[in-house]
């Protein structure tokens, strides 16, 4: 999440705002912030039932929790419009990759720098 670091003054002159809804319960996701040093809106998603809304949830990816093994979202980007209608979609296999800011940043310039 660092690597989101690198966009924020981008983001912030774009008026784009970063919003991260992470798996973890309310407590992890505040500390996984300030270890992370992320300037973001952190949500949590604990129950997964905003990934199972998105059908974000896989098998592939699985990981302990409370003694028991679950699954866990797709590691997935969206650009979302001032018009709320989704305008770039990134996933990837492996919940450890995320995408990258370099990948994002001509997303922005693509979809959404253009349309202003």
């Amino acid at each position: 999440m660092r690597r989101w670091q690198e966009l924020k003054p981008e983001l912030d002159n774009l008026g784009i705002r970063l919003v991260v809804i992470s798996s973890d319960t309310v407590t992890q996701s505040a500390a996984g912030r300030g270890r992370h040093g992320l300037d973001a809106v952190v949500l949590s998603d604990a129950d997964l039932r905003i990934t199972d809304l998105y059908n974000l949830r896989t098998t592939r990816n699985v990981a302990p929790k409370k003694g028991m093994i679950v699954d866990l979202p797709i590691p997935t980007t969206f650009l979302v419009g001032a018009d709320g209608l989704v305008k770039w979609v990134d996933q990837a296999d492996d919940y450890m990759i995320r995408s990258a800011p370099d990948r994002v940043r001509c997303a922005i310039v693509d979809r959404l720098d253009g349309a202003r």
